[in-house]
């Protein structure tokens, strides 16, 4: 998110030519959510969408721009990975993002070459603030709680995090120095 809206939907109207409030209110008010976490399909969700909105054939031009203009990965962050793995550490993403999200994340964006696991609430059924999230990803790794830590932007999953025993940093605009202060990156 860029000053609270999706980069994916500034120009959604203009680029694709299709209502955005029609898209986001079909898919957001609920049907989404199901997505996420694996109990409804994006694809057909989208399919669907399109064939009311005179949009037919039109699904992959969608998803493509949708996840294309929210693939805005911070560079400076992802600095942060090898000077971690040299000391040892393991790198895993944990995401909220449906299961065909997830497979761009790790495939076109290239994230299955930087990290080591992706955690996709789409494929695992359970979507992070849910302590079960937590605890699936403890025991899919078996790791204790204490040794995993969170980076997350949204407070809510940071508490859940911690309420299960992980370290967790809540990642805010303009938090680079104190995350670098915090992973021992800083001399």
């Amino acid at each position: 998110m860029q000053d609270g809206v999706f980069a994916w939907s500034r120009q959604f109207e203009q680029d694709i030519g299709l209502s955005l409030k029609s898209f986001s209110s079909y898919l957001f008010g609920g049907r989404f959510q199901k997505a996420m976490v694996g109990q409804a399909c994006l694809v057909e969700l989208v399919t669907h969408w399109a064939e009311a909105n005179d949009a037919a054939g039109r699904v992959s031009e969608i998803l493509d721009y949708w996840f294309t203009r929210d693939a805005l990965p911070d560079e400076r962050t992802l600095a942060y990975f090898e000077p971690l793995k040299a000391r040892g550490l393991r790198h895993l993403m944990a995401t909220n993002n449906e299961a065909h999200r997830g497979a761009f994340i790790e495939d076109a964006m290239s994230f299955s070459d930087r990290v080591e696991r992706i955690f996709a609430a789409g494929r695992i059924g359970i979507a992070k603030p849910d302590t079960a999230y937590f605890a699936h990803i403890e025991a899919q790794l078996d790791v204790a709680p204490e040794a995993l830590l969170l980076v997350d932007d949204l407070e809510e999953n940071v508490l859940s995090a911690r309420s299960r025993g992980w370290q967790a940093f809540h990642f805010q605009k303009g938090a680079h120095d104190l995350l670098e202060q915090a992973l021992g990156l800083q001399e």
